[in-house]
């Protein structure tokens, strides 16, 4: 059985996508779609930059969704390429709702473009920070967190992302996950590295971008997949339609359980691994964990030739 997987923020760079877009007429029509569905040129951003724009949520989301969705059109058209479930990192789960035909590509981008947007504008630049810790004890993290923020309101942090066996992401104010980065290398609980991002994503100071996300959602016509997803909140698996939305509200305060979600897939069968999308980070997480998996990516010209080559 095929897991499909899609990247999400953090993957993206100028330049991204350009080969496939030189070189396929399928790849240059989802960017033509993505450019139409936002209202500018999301491909020249892409290509040309600058970093600096790209880098902005509001862009980054619908760039790193297109490209994605982009290789997977190219891959069906050019060697029937099928999966048997899909799973998407935070805003890759829209990628993995387009590719199982529950959500219009159209729809999606202008989707997490609009869901970039109110992430940036919900907490002020500087306020929020984000930090990688390397460890597998993980419940030891979800404590400091807990008696971090108990301190003070200034100081809420929490998990935001399950990644692998030894990486979860801790997110909040930045007081807070300074507090807990300190404590967990002062304890020797693990490696702490601090992301560089634009906002504290998946935790409760994206409260405000719930119900502006509820009304873009609600005019979009959401279909039952054609494939089971591993949807990022519960490792819920995903056969109809009926809370696709709620799922999609709740990741944004909630962690993503990546790392539940491979386990999950594993226990359904899933015994060969693909990622789709700009960089290969989740494979190369996949490939830490399990070293002897059928672990593949598709991320470029070359990796496109060479996954066609082996199947």
């Amino acid at each position: 059985m095929r897991f499909l997987m899609f990247t999400g923020q953090g993957s993206q760079f100028v330049g991204m996508g350009k080969e496939l877009y030189d070189n396929f007429d399928i790849v240059k029509r989802i960017f033509e779609k993505a450019d139409s569905a936002i209202g500018f040129s999301l491909s020249s951003l892409m290509f040309n930059g600058p970093e600096d724009k790209l880098t902005l949520t509001a862009n980054a989301q619908p760039a790193i969704l297109t490209l994605s969705i982009a290789i997977n059109e190219l891959l069906k058209n050019s060697i029937g390429f099928d999966f048997d479930i899909a799973a998407g990192h935070s805003l890759g789960e829209y990628s993995a709702l387009v590719a199982a035909g529950s959500m219009d590509f159209e729809d999606a981008v202008f989707a997490v473009h609009k869901r970039g947007q109110f992430m940036q504008e919900a907490v002020a630049q500087g306020i929020g920070a984000m930090a990688a810790i390397l460890t597998d004890k993980h419940k030891e993290v979800e404590k400091l967190c807990s008696l971090v923020s108990a301190e003070s309101k200034e100081l809420y942090c929490n998990i935001a992302n399950y990644n692998a066996k030894k990486q979860i992401i801790v997110s909040g104010y930045k007081k807070g996950v300074y507090r807990v980065a300190e404590e967990v290398k002062n304890s020797g609980l693990g490696k702490t590295i601090p992301l560089n991002v634009s906002a504290p994503f998946h935790c409760a100071l994206m409260k405000p971008v719930e119900s502006k996300m509820s009304a873009v959602l609600n005019d979009i016509n959401i279909k039952k997949p054609l494939k089971p997803i591993i949807e990022n909140v519960y490792s819920d698996t995903v056969t109809d339609e009926n809370n696709i939305r709620r799922y999609l509200l709740e990741q944004i305060t909630k962690p993503v359980k990546w790392l539940q979600n491979v386990e999950k897939s594993i226990e359904i069968g899933c015994d060969e691994f693909i990622e789709l999308g700009p960089k290969n980070v989740l494979s190369s997480m996949l490939k830490r964990d399990y070293r002897k998996a059928d672990i593949n990516y598709v991320v470029d010209l070359k990796s496109y030739n060479g996954y066609k080559d082996k199947v």
